[in-house]
Formats: C-alpha cells, sequence, structure tokens
C-alpha cells in the first residue's frame, strides 16, 4: 500500500496530544496553529462532557514539524510517531481521534495499522518454528 497525503493534509495537518480529560492524541485540519488548538479542545469538551476550561493539550505539532522530527522511512508515516529513540520507533499513535473526514489520512491509519499488525504476525510465527 501506498497511500500519499492530500495536499490539504500537507499543508494543515495538526497532531495535538491531550492530557485531560484523558491522555490522547487527535489530527485536525486548521488554518493555524490556534485555530487546532481550539478547534481540539471544543471537540473533546463537548466529546467527553466536560467545561472546555478541563481540556488540557500540548504539543501541537504540524506535519511538516512532525516530518522533519520523525524516523520513519515512509515521511507520511512519521505523523502517528509518538516516541522515537536511538532512530527507531518506540510508540505509535493509539486510537487517535481523527477531526477531520480526509480519505487519505485514514487510509495512511489503515496503512499503518495493517503493517503493524503484519510485524505482529511475522513474530508469532518465528516464534512458533
Amino acid at each position: 500500500m501506498d497511500t500519499q497525503l492530500s495536499e490539504q493534509c500537507k499543508s494543515r495537518l495538526y497532531r495535538l496530544k491531550f492530557e485531560a480529560p484523558l491522555e490522547s492524541v487527535a489530527f485536525v485540519l486548521a488554518d493555524s496553529r490556534e485555530a487546532a488548538w481550539r478547534i481540539g479542545k471544543t471537540v473533546m469538551a463537548v466529546l467527553h462532557g466536560v467545561g472546555i476550561q478541563t481540556v488540557a493539550l500540548h504539543d501541537i505539532l504540524s506535519l511538516r514539524e512532525l516530518v522533519r522530527m520523525g524516523v520513519s522511512d515512509d515521511e507520511d508515516m512519521r505523523i502517528f510517531e509518538l516516541v522515537v529513540a536511538g532512530g527507531k520507533v518506540e510508540q505509535w499513535a493509539h486510537t487517535p481521534y481523527f477531526l477531520t473526514d480526509d480519505a487519505t489520512l485514514l487510509g495512511k491509519w489503515a496503512e499503518l495499522r495493517a503493517d503493524l499488525a503484519a510485524d505482529v504476525a511475522r513474530t508469532a510465527m518465528r516464534r512458533a518454528r
């Protein structure tokens, strides 16, 4: 699979990390970091039925920033990297919120999940030998 992110994603995608009401990650299309912050806080407050003042988020990063900091061979996959150590991805985003219906972003997520599942299957097969 070789899903390519849309031009809209490449120019407007932000990844947000939430601390409250729960630790999570969200992807949003916005015109600026401030707009991404507003959208993220508002949507999470509504989804979790809490006051907007209780929603805490940090690390609002653009796709360009994520690509620059990431290590995956597929640069578009770098948006899903959460922890990188020693030039290797230690933790991928798990059950993120997609605050967009961009089909290319959802396709890239499906591609990552398929790759990770294949890795688990290969590891299990090696251990069974």
